[in-house]
């Protein structure tokens, strides 16, 4: 197995990080009355997928899953002085957005190799309305890369708990619903990159739409055109 570019966490930032969770995980038992659905039991590195509706879903994604989960996420957000120590202990990876990413891009394929797992929100920003968002197929690209299965997740609730542009969260039930994992060979299917990253975007879009008990912009927009 292939060593990640990042060094490995020190005792000190595991312990933390353990710490961190426990307590978390607590807290948003009792105010938000959280449930998390069919947690993953992976072994290898993977790519956890997610809607995307609050500030908060880094955090209520990363405590739910039983690994670390080293997320992609926006520079900005990672040098914030609010946040950003906690990306930084979660092992996150920044993303700057104005592109220049080759060495982002080397980190997200060295922690998969290493057996790592990797959170991405395909639709790239927050929703404003709690529908979702067309995945960007830049953040799939990633998936079709590595050869490493991807597991969609439903995050409900979190959008009434902190919608985006509150500042305090209020104490609406939280669920998190994991979907079965969708194998490499089922994303890597058509003639060419561009079809392959397309109909992997809106299959992935389409499990997390399942999961939240909404239908996918993308298949959306299709019924649109066919209807016309």
């Amino acid at each position: 197995m292939a060593k990640a570019l990042r060094p490995a966490p020190g005792w000190v930032d595991t312990f933390a990080r353990g710490f961190l969770k426990t307590s978390i995980r607590v807290f948003l038992r009792i105010y938000f009355r959280w449930r998390v659905l069919n947690p993953p039991s992976l072994k290898d590195g993977y790519v956890v997928v997610a809607n995307h509706g609050s500030f908060l879903d880094p955090i209520i994604l990363g405590v739910s899953n039983p690994r670390n989960v080293a997320f992609l996420i926006n520079s900005a957000s990672y040098r914030s002085a609010l946040m950003g120590w906690f990306y930084r202990l979660y092992r996150s990876i920044p993303v700057e957005l104005g592109g220049g990413n080759r060495d982002t891009l080397r980190q997200c394929h060295a922690a998969l190799d290493a057996g790592e797992v990797v959170g991405v929100f395909p639709e790239g920003g927050i929703t404003r309305d709690g529908g979702l968002m067309l995945g960007n197929p830049g953040a799939v690209a990633l998936v079709l890369r590595n050869n490493v299965s991807v597991v969609p997740v439903g995050l409900v609730g979190v959008r009434d708990a902190m919608p985006y542009g509150s500042s305090f969260p209020r104490p609406k039930r939280i669920e998190v619903r994991y979907g079965d994992p969708i194998p490499p060979s089922e994303l890597d299917v058509g003639a060419n990159r561009k079809e392959r990253l397309a109909a992997a975007t809106a299959r992935i879009m389409r499990e997390i739409a399942s999961l939240c008990d909404q239908d996918s912009r993308e298949d959306e927009l299709a019924t649109q055109r066919h209807g016309n």
